[in-house]
Protein backbone atom coordinates (compact mmCIF):
# COMPACT_ATOMS: atom_id res chain seq x y z
CA UNK A 1 0.00 0.00 0.00
CA UNK A 2 2.40 2.53 1.59
CA UNK A 3 4.45 1.63 -2.07
CA UNK A 4 1.33 2.12 -4.45
CA UNK A 5 0.63 5.54 -2.17
CA UNK A 6 4.75 6.09 -3.01
CA UNK A 7 4.61 5.30 -6.59
CA UNK A 8 1.58 7.81 -7.59
CA UNK A 9 3.19 10.63 -6.05
CA UNK A 10 0.19 11.12 -3.30
CA UNK A 11 2.83 11.79 -0.60
CA UNK A 12 4.15 14.64 -2.38
CA UNK A 13 1.18 15.97 -4.00
CA UNK A 14 -0.96 18.40 -1.12
CA UNK A 15 -3.84 18.27 -2.93
CA UNK A 16 -4.17 14.91 -2.55
CA UNK A 17 -3.65 15.04 1.14
CA UNK A 18 -5.72 18.16 1.43
CA UNK A 19 -8.68 16.01 0.36
CA UNK A 20 -8.07 12.88 1.98
CA UNK A 21 -7.82 14.60 5.34
CA UNK A 22 -11.14 16.43 4.38
CA UNK A 23 -12.55 13.09 3.45
CA UNK A 24 -11.14 11.63 6.41
CA UNK A 25 -12.74 14.15 8.85
CA UNK A 26 -16.25 13.79 7.09
CA UNK A 27 -16.20 10.06 7.86
CA UNK A 28 -14.87 10.76 11.55
CA UNK A 29 -17.78 13.39 11.79
CA UNK A 30 -20.59 11.73 14.11
CA UNK A 31 -23.45 12.98 11.58
CA UNK A 32 -26.25 11.77 13.79
CA UNK A 33 -25.30 13.88 16.28
CA UNK A 34 -24.78 17.16 13.98
CA UNK A 35 -28.27 16.37 12.32
CA UNK A 36 -29.45 16.28 15.64
CA UNK A 37 -28.15 19.84 16.87
CA UNK A 38 -29.55 21.16 13.46
CA UNK A 39 -32.91 20.15 13.94
CA UNK A 40 -32.66 21.74 17.77
CA UNK A 41 -30.81 24.96 16.58
CA UNK A 42 -32.24 25.90 13.27
CA UNK A 43 -31.84 29.18 13.13
CA UNK A 44 -28.05 29.34 14.67
CA UNK A 45 -27.65 26.17 11.83
CA UNK A 46 -29.30 28.27 8.78
CA UNK A 47 -27.14 31.72 9.92
CA UNK A 48 -24.00 29.42 10.47
CA UNK A 49 -24.77 27.69 6.86
CA UNK A 50 -25.83 31.31 4.92
CA UNK A 51 -22.19 33.27 6.54
CA UNK A 52 -20.27 29.77 5.28
CA UNK A 53 -21.77 29.24 2.05
CA UNK A 54 -21.53 32.72 1.35
CA UNK A 55 -18.11 32.69 2.27
CA UNK A 56 -17.05 30.16 0.13
CA UNK A 57 -18.81 30.71 -2.97
CA UNK A 58 -17.32 34.58 -2.52
CA UNK A 59 -14.01 33.11 -3.44
CA UNK A 60 -14.49 32.87 -7.48
CA UNK A 61 -15.98 36.02 -7.07
CA UNK A 62 -13.14 37.56 -5.52
CA UNK A 63 -10.76 36.06 -7.54
CA UNK A 64 -12.55 37.40 -10.80
CA UNK A 65 -12.56 41.17 -9.09
CA UNK A 66 -16.75 41.15 -9.15
CA UNK A 67 -16.64 40.51 -12.66
CA UNK A 68 -18.48 37.27 -13.16
CA UNK A 69 -21.86 35.59 -11.95
CA UNK A 70 -22.47 36.43 -7.98
CA UNK A 71 -23.56 32.91 -6.75
CA UNK A 72 -22.56 33.71 -3.64
CA UNK A 73 -26.00 35.27 -3.42
CA UNK A 74 -27.34 32.15 -3.32
CA UNK A 75 -25.87 30.94 0.27
CA UNK A 76 -29.18 32.15 2.36
CA UNK A 77 -31.39 30.13 -0.23
CA UNK A 78 -29.40 27.04 -0.35
CA UNK A 79 -28.70 27.22 3.95
CA UNK A 80 -32.82 27.37 4.35
CA UNK A 81 -33.10 24.33 1.78
CA UNK A 82 -30.17 22.44 3.47
CA UNK A 83 -31.60 23.59 7.02
CA UNK A 84 -35.27 22.92 6.14
CA UNK A 85 -34.48 19.17 4.36
CA UNK A 86 -32.53 17.84 7.48
CA UNK A 87 -35.08 19.46 10.15
CA UNK A 88 -38.53 18.56 8.33
CA UNK A 89 -37.69 16.59 5.03
CA UNK A 90 -39.95 17.09 1.57
CA UNK A 91 -42.72 18.56 3.24
CA UNK A 92 -41.13 20.97 5.03
CA UNK A 93 -39.26 21.96 1.70
CA UNK A 94 -42.70 22.66 0.13
CA UNK A 95 -44.03 24.61 3.06
CA UNK A 96 -40.29 26.93 3.24
CA UNK A 97 -40.85 27.48 -1.04
CA UNK A 98 -44.85 27.90 -0.88
CA UNK A 99 -44.55 31.50 0.02
CA UNK A 100 -42.26 32.29 -3.12
CA UNK A 101 -45.43 31.92 -5.14
CA UNK A 102 -47.52 33.51 -2.58
CA UNK A 103 -49.26 36.07 -5.02
CA UNK A 104 -53.14 36.55 -3.96
CA UNK A 105 -52.48 39.65 -1.91
CA UNK A 106 -53.95 42.81 -2.46
CA UNK A 107 -52.57 44.96 -5.18
CA UNK A 108 -51.89 48.02 -2.67
CA UNK A 109 -49.58 45.44 -1.39
CA UNK A 110 -47.73 45.28 -4.84
CA UNK A 111 -47.76 49.19 -5.41
CA UNK A 112 -45.79 49.29 -1.38
CA UNK A 113 -43.26 46.65 -2.43
CA UNK A 114 -42.22 48.26 -5.58
CA UNK A 115 -43.17 51.50 -5.16
CA UNK A 116 -41.47 52.58 -1.79
CA UNK A 117 -38.06 52.03 -2.93
CA UNK A 118 -38.69 53.98 -6.35
CA UNK A 119 -40.21 57.10 -4.43
CA UNK A 120 -37.59 57.05 -1.66
CA UNK A 121 -34.90 57.36 -4.36
CA UNK A 122 -37.19 60.10 -6.52
CA UNK A 123 -37.86 61.87 -3.25
CA UNK A 124 -34.12 61.91 -2.41
CA UNK A 125 -33.44 63.09 -5.95
CA UNK A 126 -35.50 65.97 -5.57
CA UNK A 127 -34.17 66.72 -2.59
CA UNK A 128 -30.84 66.37 -2.97
CA UNK A 129 -30.06 69.99 -5.35
CA UNK A 130 -31.63 71.50 -1.95
CA UNK A 131 -28.46 70.27 -0.39
CA UNK A 132 -26.25 72.06 -3.15
CA UNK A 133 -25.40 69.06 -6.12
CA UNK A 134 -26.75 70.10 -9.24
CA UNK A 135 -29.90 69.46 -10.66
CA UNK A 136 -29.96 66.00 -12.12
CA UNK A 137 -29.38 64.42 -15.39
CA UNK A 138 -31.96 62.16 -15.97
CA UNK A 139 -30.63 61.60 -19.49
CA UNK A 140 -27.70 59.23 -17.45
CA UNK A 141 -30.66 56.76 -16.94
CA UNK A 142 -30.73 53.87 -19.67
CA UNK A 143 -34.01 53.44 -21.57
CA UNK A 144 -36.07 51.05 -19.77
CA UNK A 145 -36.24 48.49 -23.18
CA UNK A 146 -32.39 48.28 -21.87
CA UNK A 147 -32.78 47.62 -18.28
CA UNK A 148 -35.82 45.35 -17.94
CA UNK A 149 -34.00 42.34 -19.47
CA UNK A 150 -31.06 43.11 -17.02
CA UNK A 151 -33.36 43.32 -13.94
CA UNK A 152 -34.65 40.10 -14.65
CA UNK A 153 -31.06 38.79 -14.41
CA UNK A 154 -30.48 40.88 -11.84
CA UNK A 155 -33.32 39.34 -9.99
CA UNK A 156 -31.99 35.59 -10.23
CA UNK A 157 -28.61 36.15 -10.04
CA UNK A 158 -27.90 39.52 -7.55
CA UNK A 159 -30.01 38.31 -4.65
CA UNK A 160 -32.82 38.96 -4.56
CA UNK A 161 -34.19 35.50 -5.02
CA UNK A 162 -31.37 34.01 -3.72
CA UNK A 163 -31.49 36.22 -0.12
CA UNK A 164 -35.31 36.79 0.35
CA UNK A 165 -36.17 32.58 0.42
CA UNK A 166 -33.59 32.42 3.20
CA UNK A 167 -34.10 35.46 5.24
CA UNK A 168 -38.18 35.93 4.97
CA UNK A 169 -38.49 32.50 4.01
CA UNK A 170 -36.51 30.77 6.19
CA UNK A 171 -35.43 33.27 9.31
CA UNK A 172 -37.98 36.00 9.64
CA UNK A 173 -41.00 33.32 10.61
CA UNK A 174 -38.97 32.03 13.24
CA UNK A 175 -37.59 35.26 14.61
CA UNK A 176 -41.59 36.45 14.70
CA UNK A 177 -42.10 32.89 16.58
CA UNK A 178 -39.83 34.07 19.49
CA UNK A 179 -39.83 38.05 19.44
CA UNK A 180 -41.05 40.75 18.42
CA UNK A 181 -41.81 42.48 14.97
CA UNK A 182 -39.10 44.85 16.36
CA UNK A 183 -36.42 42.41 17.63
CA UNK A 184 -37.02 40.21 14.73
CA UNK A 185 -36.55 42.86 11.78
CA UNK A 186 -33.13 44.05 14.20
CA UNK A 187 -31.74 40.69 14.58
CA UNK A 188 -32.30 39.84 10.76
CA UNK A 189 -31.11 43.44 9.57
CA UNK A 190 -28.00 43.46 11.48
CA UNK A 191 -26.95 39.62 10.20
CA UNK A 192 -28.00 40.72 6.61
CA UNK A 193 -25.25 43.60 7.02
CA UNK A 194 -22.91 41.66 7.85
CA UNK A 195 -23.34 39.09 5.21
CA UNK A 196 -22.57 42.17 2.82
CA UNK A 197 -19.41 42.53 4.56
CA UNK A 198 -17.09 40.55 1.84
CA UNK A 199 -18.13 42.86 -0.94
CA UNK A 200 -15.61 45.22 1.01
CA UNK A 201 -13.25 42.97 -0.84
CA UNK A 202 -14.26 44.15 -4.29
CA UNK A 203 -14.98 47.53 -3.68
CA UNK A 204 -18.60 47.17 -3.43
CA UNK A 205 -19.57 48.22 0.09
CA UNK A 206 -20.41 51.66 1.19
CA UNK A 207 -20.70 53.26 4.71
CA UNK A 208 -24.53 53.98 3.76
CA UNK A 209 -24.90 50.17 2.36
CA UNK A 210 -23.98 48.67 5.87
CA UNK A 211 -26.88 50.47 7.28
CA UNK A 212 -29.23 50.00 4.96
CA UNK A 213 -30.15 46.33 5.09
CA UNK A 214 -30.70 46.75 9.04
CA UNK A 215 -33.29 49.90 8.13
CA UNK A 216 -34.56 47.93 5.55
CA UNK A 217 -35.11 44.66 7.46
CA UNK A 218 -38.21 46.58 9.06
CA UNK A 219 -40.02 47.79 6.23
CA UNK A 220 -39.80 44.11 4.84
CA UNK A 221 -41.23 42.98 8.28
CA UNK A 222 -44.06 44.85 7.74
CA UNK A 223 -44.49 44.03 3.88
CA UNK A 224 -44.13 40.28 4.63
CA UNK A 225 -46.55 40.45 8.01
CA UNK A 226 -49.43 41.99 6.04
CA UNK A 227 -49.05 39.88 2.81
CA UNK A 228 -49.34 36.86 4.86
CA UNK A 229 -46.02 35.87 4.71
CA UNK A 230 -44.87 36.23 0.98
CA UNK A 231 -41.76 35.99 -0.22
CA UNK A 232 -42.86 36.58 -3.19
CA UNK A 233 -43.57 40.30 -2.58
CA UNK A 234 -40.13 40.40 -0.45
CA UNK A 235 -38.80 39.60 -3.87
CA UNK A 236 -40.06 42.24 -5.50
CA UNK A 237 -39.23 44.97 -3.05
CA UNK A 238 -35.66 43.97 -2.94
CA UNK A 239 -35.66 43.82 -6.91
CA UNK A 240 -36.93 47.21 -6.93
CA UNK A 241 -34.80 48.83 -4.28
CA UNK A 242 -31.23 47.13 -5.83
CA UNK A 243 -32.44 48.43 -9.18
CA UNK A 244 -33.84 52.02 -8.30
CA UNK A 245 -30.13 52.65 -6.51
CA UNK A 246 -28.64 51.39 -9.53
CA UNK A 247 -30.65 53.00 -12.01
CA UNK A 248 -31.76 56.40 -10.76
CA UNK A 249 -28.64 56.42 -9.14
CA UNK A 250 -27.34 57.66 -12.12
CA UNK A 251 -28.37 61.17 -12.10
CA UNK A 252 -25.78 62.40 -9.39
CA UNK A 253 -22.00 61.16 -9.71
CA UNK A 254 -19.71 61.28 -6.78
CA UNK A 255 -20.05 62.89 -3.69
CA UNK A 256 -23.50 64.40 -5.12
CA UNK A 257 -24.67 60.54 -5.57
CA UNK A 258 -22.94 59.76 -1.87
CA UNK A 259 -25.43 62.72 -0.77
CA UNK A 260 -28.55 61.06 -2.32
CA UNK A 261 -28.12 57.87 -0.93
CA UNK A 262 -27.50 59.16 2.61
CA UNK A 263 -30.66 61.21 1.80
CA UNK A 264 -32.83 57.93 0.68
CA UNK A 265 -31.23 55.90 4.19
CA UNK A 266 -32.94 58.92 6.17
CA UNK A 267 -35.63 58.67 3.72
CA UNK A 268 -36.27 54.32 4.87
CA UNK A 269 -35.51 55.94 8.67
CA UNK A 270 -39.11 58.21 8.13
CA UNK A 271 -40.54 55.35 6.77
CA UNK A 272 -39.22 52.69 9.53
CA UNK A 273 -40.95 55.62 11.97
CA UNK A 274 -44.21 55.89 10.96
CA UNK A 275 -44.41 52.02 10.82
CA UNK A 276 -43.72 51.89 14.57
CA UNK A 277 -45.66 54.81 15.18
CA UNK A 278 -49.14 52.84 13.64
CA UNK A 279 -48.03 49.38 14.89
CA UNK A 280 -45.84 49.59 18.09
CA UNK A 281 -43.05 46.89 18.76
CA UNK A 282 -44.73 44.03 19.41
CA UNK A 283 -46.48 43.54 15.75
CA UNK A 284 -46.50 44.98 12.16
CA UNK A 285 -49.77 43.47 11.40
CA UNK A 286 -52.39 45.81 10.31
CA UNK A 287 -54.80 42.60 11.67
CA UNK A 288 -52.85 41.51 14.94
CA UNK A 289 -55.29 38.32 15.26
CA UNK A 290 -53.39 35.44 14.81
CA UNK A 291 -49.91 34.33 15.48
CA UNK A 292 -46.87 34.72 13.46
CA UNK A 293 -45.71 31.27 13.78
CA UNK A 294 -48.89 30.08 11.83
CA UNK A 295 -46.67 32.03 8.51
CA UNK A 296 -44.03 29.15 8.99
CA UNK A 297 -46.36 26.52 7.89
CA UNK A 298 -48.50 28.53 5.84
Amino acid sequence: MYALIDSLGIAQNPQFIIFGTAVATAIAIPWSSVLELIRQHQLTAFFTLAMALTGLAFIPYYLSAGDSIPWFTFGPAIAALLVTWFAGGRQAIKSLLAPVIRWKVPPAWYAAAIGIPLAAQLVAILLNPLFGSPMPTWSNIPPLSEMLPKIALFAVFSGPLGEEIGWRGFALPRLLERHTAFTASLVLGSLWAIWHLPLVLVGDFSTYGAFMPVIAAFVFTWLFQNTRGSVLLAILMHVSHQNAVRYLGKVFVGDDYLRQQWIAVAIWLAIVAVILSLHGLQSFRQDKAGPARKLCHA
